[in-house]
């Protein structure tokens, strides 16, 4: 299958090495409206072809999927040009910037008989997928709630360039933060509504309406949490998972899933609790150094992308479908109203 990415940024330099590493596929050509920009990539990835406009990308290069990478502000039409085309299509997140862009997406798809998919990539990272299978086993017995953390640095490039588009986006830089947590919050806990969204400001950025964002989503047996802010001093992602029998604590930053069990609450059982602590945190760790050193360590993007391709190939249900998507923009949208 042959492959088009719209988008030159950072975040197609993800998609670009997972697509080089995929056999079945053939990655084409690179388009972006910077022409310097498209020309690099293409140079530096040894991709035949680079354009500027999708509409002669897609005239000549006969592509089958087309990655969107750009910015949210154009993925709904750049989305639909391509399915249009009769392109499978598969766009970052936030997949659109309302309700309405997302149902005119997935009504797209179903006119031209293509398929849409959507890029929720710390799904298919190797601690998020264990985390679910322990859940579906039972081993922390019944699902009650969640925790999610996802906070970025306040001298962060986003944060400290006013003309960054993510601040153009409905609620700011928490429009790009959100679809995260959002996605991950209903992969756990399935349909979820919006019940409290607190904001506050607390740099002195003017470009900014908000830098700390609070979230409780309820669901019809759980609760979840978000907590977000670009004022931390690193990146941090973060799940805690709250069960009826144990907990689990999921870093999303350093690939480590770690299970809390209840314990006595004495010197000994505290002791042997931050043990065994530090041993899942070792072991992970040390699992993770190895797979890197083996190239065998893959990112969450590389196992999307290649999910997206073999449901193509072999007709079966998407990774992460356009409603999957549609969902998370129905929180989304109810959210960043309100910052």
């Amino acid at each position: 299958m042959r492959v088009g990415i719209v988008g030159c940024g950072e975040i197609a330099q993800v998609h670009i090495t997972a697509i080089l590493k995929i056999k079945r596929v053939e990655l084409v050509a690179v388009c972006d409206v910077n022409e310097d920009l498209a020309r690099q990539t293409a140079k530096r990835y040894n991709i035949s072809s680079h354009y500027t406009d999708l509409s002669e990308l897609l005239l000549k290069e006969q592509v089958d999927i087309v990655h969107i990478t750009t910015p949210p502000q154009t993925h709904m039409a750049l989305a639909t040009q391509a399915m249009k085309a009769g392109c499978h299509v598969l766009v970052e997140k936030p997949m659109a910037l309302n309700l309405n862009e997302a149902d005119e997406m997935i009504e797209a798809a179903r006119i031209n008989k293509v398929r849409l998919g959507v890029v929720h990539n710390q799904l298919f990272l190797p601690a998020v997928i264990r985390a679910k299978a322990m859940i579906e086993k039972g081993t922390i017995g019944d699902l009650i709630g969640m925790s999610i953390t996802d906070c970025d640095p306040r001298n962060s490039y986003e944060m400290l360039n006013r003309e960054h588009w993510c601040h153009k986006l409905p609620g700011g830089i928490f429009g790009e933060m959100l679809p995260h947590p959002l996605y991950l919050a209903t992969a756990f806990l399935g349909r979820l509504e919006a019940s409290t969204v607190y904001c506050r400001k607390l740099s002195s950025y003017d470009w900014l309406a908000a830098d700390e964002l609070r979230v409780i989503l309820e669901g019809e047996n759980s609760v979840a949490t978000i907590i977000a802010s670009v004022n931390g001093p690193r990146t941090t992602t973060a799940l805690d998972i709250f069960g009826t029998k144990a907990s689990l604590h999921v870093s999303i930053s350093n690939g480590v899933l770690i299970r809390y069990t209840g314990s006595r609450i004495d010197h000994f059982s505290r002791g042997l609790e931050n043990i065994r602590t530090a041993y899942q945190w070792l072991a992970d760790t040390a699992s993770i150094a190895l797979r890197v050193a083996l190239r065998r360590y893959h990112t969450g993007h590389y196992h999307l992308i290649e999910r997206f391709i073999e449901s193509l190939q072999n007709n079966t249900e998407l990774p992460v479908t356009a409603e999957e998507g549609r969902e998370v923009m129905r929180l989304y949208q109810a959210i960043t109203s309100q910052i």
